[in-house]
């Protein structure tokens, strides 16, 4: 994957660049890729190598790379690059260097084996799968309940009477890789559950008051009851959502780590032509001043 973008950013979206120790080396000593979202000015970090612990010599290859990849974003136009990392204190030390800033943390859940039988959840008519419709009720959720610090991060924000990114709430856009359920009560949408599917497992992203819990319960209910367990199936709980994980143990997940996303703000080059100078004629009262631009017979 490193390997397959020899031109940055086109294409796929994937940029790679590598870090040679000198000019002489005849192999790279490290890489960092990150890849574009689609639609977004914005990338995320996907690999950095290799990790910290291996050597005195590779905090300087990924200060070296984090620095060139933020000065080729911008230059790209990329806005926002963001890095997710397993909580460490070296790591996050060495990306608030390059101007990275922490903007939540996170606990990973993961589901355990199948259970034997999948306890049902109370009486839940009120989920149903989403609809087109749906998407502009579930920005104003995102408006709502996520901390604005976090949605400036990412790219989410409803903001008078005006959708911003709405695409990330529209599962007809990549059908095949997302799927999500709401649940409504009285007309109204008041938690929703996003199911982003990959090769290698399901991620569960929930929207709504995380205190809310029979909503939640019920979401994550009719969700387990729809995805596949060929594959591990995944939750991250965010500080602002910490009622989500007793719901999330009930239904037997695991806490597995705790993880740290940063976000770094790029400078983006904009041409502009130079506005034209105004002349400001400036009348007084005093006598004996005059405006420069008037003159005297």
């Amino acid at each position: 994957m490193a390997l397959g973008a020899p031109v940055p950013w086109y294409g796929s979206g994937v940029a790679t660049f590598v870090h040679r120790h000198s000019s002489e080396s005849p192999y790279p000593d490290g890489f960092i890729l990150a890849k574009k979202r689609l639609g977004r000015p914005e990338a995320e970090v996907r690999y950095i190598a290799p990790a910290l612990e291996t050597g005195p010599n590779v905090e300087g290859a990924w200060r070296a790379l984090l620095e060139h990849l933020v000065a080729h974003a911008g230059d790209f136009g990329i806005q926002r690059l963001q890095v997710c990392i397993p909580t460490r204190e070296d790591a996050a030390a060495l990306l608030a260097q390059c101007g990275f800033a922490l903007y939540t943390r996170e606990s990973l859940f993961r589901l355990r084996p199948r259970p034997r039988h999948l306890a049902p959840a109370a009486a839940a008519p009120y989920v149903r799968a989403q609809r087109e419709a749906d998407s502009f009720a579930l920005q104003r959720l995102a408006d709502r309940f996520i901390p604005p610090v976090v949605s400036r991060a990412e790219g989410v924000s409803f903001h008078n009477g005006t959708v911003n990114h709405a695409l990330i709430f529209q599962n007809w856009w990549q059908p095949e890789q997302q799927d999500s359920l709401v649940f409504e009560r009285q007309g109204e949408i008041q938690a929703a559950l996003i199911m982003q599917r990959g090769p290698r497992g399901t991620w569960l992203r929930f929207l709504g008051d995380p205190s809310q819990q029979e909503a939640m319960d019920a979401l994550l209910y009719q969700g387990l009851l729809a995805l596949p367990h060929d594959r591990p199936i995944y939750c991250g709980v965010r500080t602002y959502q910490a009622p989500l994980g007793p719901v999330l143990h009930a239904r037997e997940f695991e806490a597995i780590t705790e993880l740290a996303r940063f976000v770094k703000y790029t400078a983006v080059h904009v041409r502009e032509p130079a506005p034209a100078q105004s002349r400001l004629l400036v009348e007084t009262t005093f006598p004996g001043v005059i405006s420069s631009n008037i003159k005297q017979r």
